[in-house]
C-alpha cells in the first residue's frame, strides 16, 4: 500500500509539473533563456518538496499538488477601478502588477524621478544584466534556495530592478502591489524583483500581494536585497491573496559594512504560504530587525522559515515573530541563526510567540543557534498558550462583552507588529484578526 501511494503521490506532482511547463511563458531576453534552460535542467535532479525533505516535513503540500494550471484569458486591465479597493490613499508612490505583469499606466512614480531607478533587466546591456543575475542568484531566492527558487528561474518572464540611488533619502513608502485576477482557472504567476540600496541611501518598501475574493493560482514570488555601504531599508511584505490560491515567497538579503535592514511580515492570506528568508551579514556593523505577524484559521497552513547568518565582525540581529492561529489552521516556525567562525561581538536574538484560539489548531515552532564563536551574546525562546481566562473575567468583570474582550486581547497580542503598518493596511489587518475571533 505504502508503494501504491507514494507512486500516486509522484505522478500528482508530475502532472502538477508538467501544467506549469504548458503556462510558461516564453521570452525574447536571450540572457533571461539561458538562465531558464539552466535553471530547467537543474529542476530535472531536484526532487519535489515532501516529508521527506527537511524544511517541508512539517507542510501538508497535499492541496498544492492537486492544483491544475492554464493558460488565463486575456483582459483589458487599463480600467482604474479594477485596483481601487488595493490601494492604501497614504501611499502615493506605486507600482502595479497584475498577473504578474508590470502596469505602467496603473503605477505612478512622478515624485521618485532621479531619485530611483526602476526597470526591467531587458533595458540594459548583456554585462551589467550578466552581473545582475550573478548577484540575485545567492540564497533562498537563488539556484541553491530548493525546488521553488529554481522553478522560479525556469519560469521568468522578466525580471525587475528598484535601486536607491546613493545618498537619498525617501520618507515616503514606495507599494509594490501584485494583484490576482483570474476566476475562471487556475493560473501560474511568476514574480521576481531585485531592491538595490546604493551608498548611505535611505528608503522604505511596502511589498503588497492580494488578489480578487474568487482568484484560484499559485504565485511563486523571489525578492533580492542588496544594501551597499551604511544603506537602509523598511521593508514590508503583506500577503492578504484569497484562500483559493497560494504563495511561497523566496526573499534574500545581502547586507555590507554598516547596512541595515528592518522587515515587517503580515501574513493572513492563501490555503497555504510560505517565507523563505534568507539574510547574510556580510560587512561589519550590518544589522537586520525582523518582526513578523502571522494569521491562520480554517485548515489553512501559514509557514515561515528565516536564516541569519552572522559573517562578519559585530553584527546585530533581531527577531519577534507572532502567530495567531484559529479552527484547524497550522502555523510553522523554523528560524535559524548562524554566527560563522570569526564574527566576534555578535549581537542576536530570536523569539517566536503563539497564541492558539481553538483546540484543534496547531503550532510547530522550531528556534536554532549555530554558533561557532565564543565572543557572542546570543538568545532564543517560544512559548505558546490560548487566552488568558482572568484577563477575559477581568474586562467582564468591567462590564466589557466577552466577545469584545476577546477581540481586544487577541488584536493586543500582535498589535506591536501591525502598528508598524500604514492606517490602511493596519485596518485590513484588524477586519481579518475580527474574522476568526
Amino acid at each position: 500500500m505504502k508503494e501504491t501511494i507514494e507512486s500516486k503521490n509522484s505522478e500528482e506532482r508530475k502532472q502538477w509539473f508538467e501544467s506549469i511547463l504548458s503556462v510558461r511563458e516564453k521570452t525574447e531576453d536571450r540572457v533571461i533563456e539561458n538562465w531558464k534552460k539552466t535553471a530547467f535542467n537543474v529542476l530535472q535532479n531536484t526532487p519535489f518538496p515532501s516529508k521527506n525533505d527537511e524544511s517541508w516535513k512539517l507542510t501538508d503540500l497535499s492541496n498544492f499538488f492537486k492544483m491544475r494550471f492554464q493558460k488565463k484569458s486575456e483582459k483589458t486591465l487599463s480600467e482604474s477601478k479594477i485596483i481601487e479597493e488595493y490601494l492604501v490613499p497614504e501611499l502615493k508612490n506605486r507600482i502595479i502588477f497584475i498577473d504578474g505583469h508590470y502596469q505602467k499606466q496603473l503605477s505612478n512614480l512622478d515624485n521618485l524621478e532621479n531619485k530611483i531607478n526602476f526597470l526591467s533587466l531587458d533595458k540594459l546591456n548583456g554585462n551589467k544584466k550578466i552581473e545582475i543575475f550573478e548577484s540575485m542568484l545567492k540564497g533562498e531566492s537563488g539556484m541553491d534556495g530548493g525546488f521553488f527558487s529554481i522553478l522560479n528561474i525556469a519560469c521568468l518572464n522578466d525580471i525587475f530592478l528598484l535601486e536607491a540611488k546613493k545618498d537619498i533619502v525617501l520618507d515616503e513608502p514606495i507599494h509594490l502591489i501584485f494583484i490576482g485576477t483570474n476566476e475562471e482557472v487556475a493560473n501560474y504567476v511568476n514574480s521576481r524583483i531585485l531592491i538595490i540600496g546604493g551608498e548611505k541611501s535611505s528608503f522604505k518598501i511596502i511589498q503588497h500581494h492580494s488578489s480578487y475574493n474568487q482568484s484560484k493560482y499559485f504565485e511563486n514570488s523571489a525578492t533580492n536585497i542588496l544594501l551597499k555601504e551604511e544603506a537602509k531599508l523598511d521593508f514590508s511584505y503583506v500577503n492578504e491573496i484569497s484562500e483559493k490560491s497560494c504563495h511561497i515567497s523566496s526573499i534574500h538579503a545581502d547586507l555590507n559594512k554598516n547596512s541595515k535592514l528592518n522587515v515587517l511580515t503580515t501574513v493572513f492570506g492563501g490555503f497555504m504560504s510560505r517565507i523563505s528568508l534568507g539574510v547574510d551579514l556580510n560587512g561589519v556593523g550590518a544589522y537586520i530587525e525582523i518582526n513578523g505577524a502571522s494569521i491562520t484559521d480554517n485548515k489553512n497552513i501559514n509557514d515561515f522559515h528565516s536564516r541569519i547568518s552572522h559573517n562578519y565582525p559585530e553584527c546585530k540581529s533581531s527577531q519577534n515573530q507572532k502567530n495567531l492561529v484559529s479552527g484547524k489552521g497550522r502555523s510553522v516556525f523554523a528560524g535559524k541563526i548562524q554566527v560563522q567562525h570569526g564574527s566576534t561581538c555578535t549581537e542576536a536574538d530570536q523569539l517566536c510567540k503563539t497564541l492558539l484560539l481553538s483546540p484543534e489548531s496547531r503550532i510547530d515552532s522550531l528556534p536554532i543557534l549555530e554558533i561557532n564563536n565564543e565572543d557572542v551574546k546570543c538568545t532564543h525562546g517560544a512559548t505558546v498558550s490560548d487566552l488568558d481566562q482572568n484577563q477575559v473575567f477581568y474586562f467582564q468583570s468591567r462590564g466589557v462583552s466577552i466577545e469584545s474582550a476577546k477581540f481586544l486581547l487577541t488584536l493586543g497580542f500582535i498589535q506591536e507588529i501591525i502598528d508598524r503598518l500604514p492606517p490602511g493596511l493596519r485596518q485590513r489587518l484588524s477586519d481579518n484578526v475580527v474574522k476568526i475571533i
